[in-house]
């Protein structure tokens, strides 16, 4: 998205959020709302990346409690489909101000539907990437971080394989990657996969050019079979840990030793989040925030604080955000996707932290 001019939040209405605890509808052009603004969500409850979606859909419910706004929860379990048939109900039946959404393939198959007939969308995982449009991600680019981790491959490896699985999303982070890591002192593998679970002829192919590195990236599922399979395969080339093996690393360590992931690097967004967020999620779900939690608490109050009847004032408004939240600073670029921190992490004690 263009931006032209800076915006800010309105210091009234954002300590009036902070020290009531709740908001009369009303946007910045002044006109208050008769009812509450009605937000949609879909992620994944269900299935083998529920605990992202779940701790997703705690976060809004607190970051809603006790203001004038209404959220209708939608299961798409990492499916496409399923979140363009909740997509569909939430603007036809549901009739929602704005969504947010967290599914890869959900934002890509609807991109085009909201181009036609716009509706404000804050976007949590990797979407494409389009000026002057409603969807707003307040994930940095996933793509950033592949394209940083293959500047680390390039200066460590001259030989590399990108193992991915099928997706669009995980095409992107491929194309990242090997976009910044190939040149002709590189030699560069790329290799594709489905959920088949036999991995073993990939991984004799590794082997027997003797490629350096390797990383795999996918569901869990795949992730953690193809790695467990290269170790009975014995394989030789180092592994080299990513973002989304990171954030979903309780997954792989049910299947693999904690040794597999020894001194694994991995490149991953800045832990922005605040400690009085951490306290108030914890004193309400028993349990401390996950993965992405803080970017769902905060999409609440930005669409609260920019809200406006009128979707282009709402979505310029947007386009223009300085504001300050449960995840850090939150600004979007020209694309409209929030502007990244970023950070080198290495697995250590069973747990990926930054290395200072």
């Amino acid at each position: 998205m263009n931006r032209s001019k800076k915006w800010a939040l309105g210091i009234v209405s954002i300590i009036a959020i902070v020290a009531t605890g709740y908001l009369i509808t009303k946007g910045p052009d002044g006109i208050e709302s008769p009812r509450p603004i009605k937000i949609g969500f879909i992620g994944p409850l269900t299935g083998e990346n529920a605990a992202i979606g779940e701790g997703i859909k705690n976060a809004i419910a607190l970051s809603a409690k006790d203001k004038n706004i209404q959220v209708i929860y939608e299961d798409d379990r990492f499916d496409g489909k399923l979140g363009v048939a909740a997509y569909h109900k939430l603007r036809t039946v549901d009739k929602v101000d704005a969504i947010i959404n967290t599914t890869p393939a959900v934002i890509d198959a609807i991109t085009p539907l909201v181009k036609n007939d716009p509706i404000v969308i804050i976007q949590i995982a990797e979407p494409e990437l389009s000026a002057n449009d409603t969807i707003f991600q307040i994930m940095p680019s996933g793509a950033m971080l592949y394209k940083k981790l293959g500047g680390i491959a390039k200066d460590s490896y001259t030989s590399f394989a990108f193992v991915y699985q099928e997706g669009a999303a995980f095409e992107k982070a491929k194309d990242a990657f090997k976009k910044e890591y190939t040149d002709s002192d590189h030699l560069f593998r790329e290799y594709r996969v489905g959920t088949s679970k036999d991995y073993r002829a990939i991984i004799t192919k590794i082997n027997n050019e003797g490629v350096a590195a390797y990383t795999v990236i996918g569901t869990p599922s795949v992730g953690s079979q193809f790695i467990k399979q290269a170790m009975e395969q014995r394989i030789q080339s180092r592994l080299l840990c990513n973002a989304d093996m990171e954030v979903t690393i309780g997954e792989y360590l049910k299947v693999l030793p904690s040794s597999a992931f020894n001194d694994c690097l991995s490149v991953m967004f800045a832990d922005r989040m605040s400690t009085s967020f951490k306290s108030d999620y914890k004193n309400q779900f028993g349990t401390d925030p996950g993965f992405a939690t803080d970017y769902g608490f905060d999409a609440v109050a930005i669409l609260i604080g920019t809200y406006y009847k009128d979707i282009l004032k709402w979505a310029d408004a947007l386009n223009h955000l300085n504001f300050d939240g449960a995840s850090g600073k939150v600004q979007f670029n020209d694309f409209g996707v929030r502007i990244p921190e970023i950070e080198t992490h290495i697995f250590k004690d069973g747990k990926f932290t930054n290395i200072r």
